[in-house]
């Protein structure tokens, strides 16, 4: 199990997830696991996602196939979440060290 779990809620942010995860697994800790939903997207952010989970066992993917919004899309990733420290940060952010978003 992962000590930080990040769950990164997507509809139509699949231009940012690349950045978002980079950010995310560019951190000192390593033991981290990240939890993409992609909300029903239709502008490829789940075919993205893919792709990134695709290169690294711990980037998760749960697509829904119709919309849910913004406040079940956060609830389904918290309850997805079971490290110690989880964190819901936008795709859109950038965590790299010296970056503020």
């Amino acid at each position: 199990m992962a000590i930080v779990d990040i769950a990164a809620p997507c509809y139509r942010y699949g231009r940012f997830l690349q950045d978002c995860v980079s950010s995310v697994l560019s951190q000192s800790i390593s033991d981290v696991r990240i939890l993409i939903i992609d909300d029903a997207s239709q502008d490829g952010s789940a075919d993205v996602a893919r792709a990134l989970a695709a290169t690294d066992p711990r980037i998760e993917l749960s697509v829904h196939q119709t919309n849910l919004g913004q406040t079940a899309t956060y609830n389904e990733g918290i309850a997805w979440a079971t490290a110690p420290y989880p964190a819901c940060p936008t795709p859109a952010t950038d965590a790299r060290p010296g970056r503020k978003s």
